[in-house]
């Protein structure tokens, strides 16, 4: 199991905090999934077949820009 940091913008309301989580924790793979909005900081844990450039495809897809 890895766990990763990815950020992105400020995600400002808790219904998008919570629509994203679902989003994520909806992958196979995926096992914890936790977002601070205010730093725009989301820590996820998971495994193959899970990997970060497939997470960080759903976030984008999402409608958030990945700064790093």
């Amino acid at each position: 199991m890895e766990t990763k940091h990815v950020y992105t913008e400020t995600i400002s309301t808790q219904d998008q905090i919570e629509e994203l989580k679902h989003i994520l924790s909806d992958m196979i793979g995926v096992s914890e999934v936790d977002i601070d909005g205010a730093k725009g900081d989301i820590t996820i844990t998971f495994e193959t077949p899970a990997n970060l450039n497939a997470i960080e495809k759903e976030i984008y897809d999402a409608g958030y820009t990945i700064l790093y």
